[in-house]
């Protein structure tokens, strides 16, 4: 098969591409830097160079292709740009890039949220997945993954000045966390195989909450205590590193809905979601060694 996909060689491509390309599948990979074409043709897969709100360079990208791989992405929140309006640009992009250039397989990357009006900035992902499925003939498979593990590398300042961890979160209350390996395993079954119609696979590692990742770290030999801040403080610390006024709104609208996992987990709760292979004690590894390198 003909694969084009966006994300370069991000966090989650680096992990299924190789198998896409030693299955023998041609696999194009659109990026933005020009510093990555050596790395792309090293990998096995062609370069396409361009930007993805570049609609006409998406259609040329895309065109030709068995299945395209998509997700937002390139939006810098301390940018001062709002992150909705961009999703917003960007998902007419893709669709206008699918329909003109012919593709009848789509993979998408969304977000848990995508289908919830209350879960803050994770809706802005229904964009795209609203204007994805509005195109016919085309079969369209959404991933939703939970909360990247990689977002808890925001906590490493606030350990290593005061040993604590901020969150306006409850300690108590469970989330879904997932390792972009495990994403990799379901974009890779996705994308060498997309259902027919329009799906939606939602994508969980472990479930946890803020007291086992102080256990985690604990056992790493990483001590800390564990602090729930108001929303509000979270706002007015996201609007001081450059966010806009409404992205941070939104972000903290997203922390209010998780102190209600039951509605907000309910959709991926009612299916039969993928279950990784990659779990909090894990990754808790791999965020002490960072953690003690950097203290070095």
């Amino acid at each position: 098969m003909k694969i084009t996909v966006l994300g370069s060689l991000g966090n989650i491509n680096r992990y299924y591409l190789p198998r896409l390309i030693a299955d023998g599948h041609d696999v194009t990979v659109i990026t933005s830097s020009s510093d990555r074409i050596a790395d792309i043709e090293a990998l096995g897969a062609k370069p396409a160079v361009g930007s993805n709100r570049d609609v006409d360079f998406l259609t040329r990208a895309f065109t030709g292709s068995d299945v395209v791989y998509l997700m937002i992405s390139g939006i810098n929140p301390t940018s001062g740009i709002d992150m909705l309006q961009s999703a917003i640009e960007l998902s007419e992009n893709y669709k206008t890039a699918v329909q003109n250039s012919g593709v009848k397989n789509v993979v998408n990357l969304s977000s848990v949220g995508a289908d919830n009006p209350n879960a803050g900035i994770l809706y802005s992902y229904h964009f795209a997945e609203d204007a994805l499925n509005s195109l016919e003939g085309v079969n369209v498979a959404h991933i939703r993954p939970v909360g990247f593990y990689s977002n808890l590398f925001a906590d490493m300042q606030s350990l290593k000045t005061m040993q604590t961890l901020f969150s306006p979160v409850s300690a108590i209350i469970a989330h879904g966390w997932v390792s972009p390996i495990d994403i990799a395993d379901v974009a890779y079954a996705l994308i060498d195989h997309t259902p027919a119609g329009k799906s939606v696979k939602f994508v969980v590692s472990d479930w946890a909450t803020g007291n086992d990742w102080l256990k985690a770290l604990a056992e790493n030999g990483i001590e800390a205590k564990y602090q729930q801040i108001p929303a509000l403080a979270l706002i007015e610390n996201m609007i001081k590193l450059g966010f806009h006024e409404d992205t941070a709104n939104r972000f903290a609208q997203m922390s209010r809905a998780g102190e209600s996992p039951d509605e907000f987990y309910a959709s991926l709760r009612a299916t039969d979601y993928h279950l990784g292979k990659v779990k909090l004690v894990d990754f808790a590894k791999v965020f002490a060694a960072a953690y003690k390198g950097e203290r070095r």
